[in-house]
């Protein structure tokens, strides 16, 4: 499991011991800083994976439920396809 508490790099620091933070973000996220500012994140591929999949998911649920709130009338599949003329295969 990562350690979602970012430690902090500032970037000379960062470019100058690359190979640590990589290793670093191994571990768990690494805020990259410059001036004082955060200005990114290195982070291990599976959890940068995991992360866009549940912003993904998120996404998915938000206009899903803008949808079902919609008032507008609904048709199933069945209905579209039998009025459409398009035979479906169960």
């Amino acid at each position: 499991m990562y350690n979602l508490a970012m430690s902090r790099v500032p970037a000379t620091i960062a470019r100058q011991r690359w190979a640590e933070t990589l290793d670093a973000a191994k571990q768990g996220p690494v805020r990259i800083t410059s001036h004082g500012r955060d200005v990114a994140v290195v982070m291990g591929v599976d959890l940068a994976e995991r992360a866009l999949a549940a912003l993904e998911d998120a996404t998915d649920v938000t206009a899903a439920e803008a949808t079902l709130a919609d008032p507008a009338p609904r048709v199933t599949l069945a209905e579209l396809a039998r009025e459409l003329g398009i035979a479906l295969d169960e």
